[in-house]
């Protein structure tokens, strides 16, 4: 993920312009429930006076949607709302749209079910595969990590940047599709606690260790143990922490 990317997954701050807020009120209204298969969408003209636009802007908020594979507008049939099934769950915007509107434990148990099916593979395929320049590149990664726990400032950029070398380093192009989730994941982390980042150094290096040592078996173990116990750290804190907003603007300021 790029910056541009990381950017939208910050806390929500200052005005965005009209487009992009009718984007994302319209994609929060899909992904909560409150327009569904079976009701009828809006016309452009009634979007338009709600929200103060012209249609062109609010053609473009369709499109936008409908690349995400939330709506379909047709000619004859005009803009309807798709199944969930069709939606691009993997899109930043969708997964903040999601994460707004589901109760806290079940969007993160739902994140982690998915990074435990993949990041263990990925770093065992690192473990194989790592070119010396991807292995500088989580190297120099997690020592960014220490420098910013010993500081005591943010590390989530540096944090991001680790999990997404290893991706890289697995150098299968579909893995890397998955910066999304990781992003968002270690985001919630670090504003539900901070705490997690200097508690989990300890693991990022084992299998940073691993990984350089190429054993696979021993770098797909350390991943897994790194985000099980993440998972169940955070998990103790999702009911006593109030619920980061997320935004499309700044970056994370914080696993």
């Amino acid at each position: 993920m790029n910056k541009q990317s990381i950017a939208r997954l910050g806390l929500r701050e200052g005005k965005r312009n009209l487009f992009a807020h009718v984007v994302e009120e319209l994609g929060t209204r899909i992904v909560r429930g409150d327009i569904t298969l079976n009701d009828s969408f809006p016309s452009e003209a009634d979007l338009g006076r709600e929200f103060g636009a012209s249609r062109s802007v609010i053609r473009e908020a369709v499109k936008s949607l409908a690349a995400r594979g939330l709506l379909e507008s047709r000619t004859r049939t005009g803009i309807r709302v798709l199944p969930s099934t069709q939606w691009n769950l993997l899109d930043a915007e969708v997964l903040s749209w999601r994460y707004s509107t589901m109760p806290a434990a079940q969007f993160y148990n739902e994140l982690f079910e998915v990074r435990l099916m993949i990041e263990p593979k990925a770093a065992a395929l690192a473990a194989d595969r790592a070119t010396p320049h991807a292995l500088a590149e989580i190297g120099k990664a997690f020592a960014d990590m220490t420098e910013a726990s010993r500081q005591g400032v943010s590390g989530a950029q540096a944090d991001l940047r680790f999990h997404q070398a290893i991706l890289a380093a697995s150098r299968n192009a579909l893995l890397l599709q998955m910066g999304n989730l990781i992003a968002v994941g270690l985001y919630i982390s670090h504003q539900i606690s901070s705490e997690s980042f200097t508690v989990f150094l300890p693991l990022h290096n084992r299998v940073l260790d691993a990984i350089a040592a190429q054993d696979a078996v021993a770098a797909e173990k350390s991943m897994r143990q790194l985000l099980s116990e993440t998972l169940t750290f955070v998990s103790r804190h999702l009911d006593s922490k109030p619920r980061p907003l997320v935004d499309r603007e700044r970056s994370p300021s914080a696993v």
